[in-house]
């Protein structure tokens, strides 16, 4: 299992289109990926599930922490946080 902690800085933070563009790239995978709200402590959901991502209520500047444990965990974590260092630009 690999687990990374990672600051949105998105203005809509998790919400709309970066949500979106989120589980986009989680679904591109085999491995199990949750994630959690650090900010309001959060228990982990499915990052797989749009519901489920916006129910977290992710704003900008919030910290959350994904969780990815499978066959392609490296590289999800890896997408992933590449999506939101990059501010959600494809």
């Amino acid at each position: 299992m690999i687990e990374a902690v990672l600051t949105v800085k998105s203005e809509q933070g998790l919400h709309a289109r970066p949500a979106d563009l989120f589980v986009r790239a989680a679904n591109r995978f085999q491995s199990n990926i949750q994630v959690r709200n650090l900010t309001s402590e959060s228990g982990y959901v499915n990052a797989k599930s749009i519901l489920k991502i916006l129910a977290l209520g992710v704003y900008s500047g919030y910290k959350i922490q994904i969780a990815v444990e499978g066959p392609d965990e490296a590289a999800a974590v890896e997408e992933i946080t590449a999506l939101i260092k990059g501010n959600f630009k494809e």
